[in-house]
C-alpha cells in the first residue's frame, strides 16, 4: 500500500470497511466519512485552499491576478486524495458531500 501514496487515514478507512462485518457498519463507516469529507470541503482542507473552488466553475484561489500561487496545483496530492474519497463513498451507493 505504500506505493500507492495514500494517507494512513485512507488507508484505515478502506481496512475498516473491507472489515466490517454487515451492511449496516458499513454504513455507520461512510456516515462518518461524509461528515469529514463536508467538513473538509467547507474548511477548504482538502488542499483547495477554499471550499469553493473545489466545485466546478467556481473560481480558483490563487487564479490569474492573484498574488498568491494555485492552491490546487501546490497541494495537488490532498485534492486528488479528497476526490478519491468522495468517489469510493459514491460507488458504496452513498451520497457525496457535495450532494443533498
Amino acid at each position: 500500500m505504500s506505493g500507492m501514496h495514500l494517507s494512513r487515514e485512507f488507508f484505515e478507512l478502506i481496512k475498516a470497511i473491507g472489515e466490517s462485518k454487515s451492511k449496516q457498519e458499513e454504513d455507520r463507516i461512510i456516515a462518518r466519512e461524509v461528515v469529514t469529507l463536508k467538513k473538509k470541503l467547507e474548511s477548504g482542507g482538502a488542499g483547495s485552499g477554499g471550499g469553493l473552488a473545489m466545485i466546478p466553475g467556481s473560481p480558483i484561489p490563487g487564479g490569474p491576478g492573484s498574488s498568491s500561487g494555485n492552491a490546487l496545483n501546490t497541494n495537488k496530492k490532498k485534492a486528488r486524495e479528497f476526490l478519491v474519497r468522495v468517489l469510493y463513498v459514491e460507488m458504496l451507493g452513498h451520497d457525496g458531500p457535495g450532494s443533498s
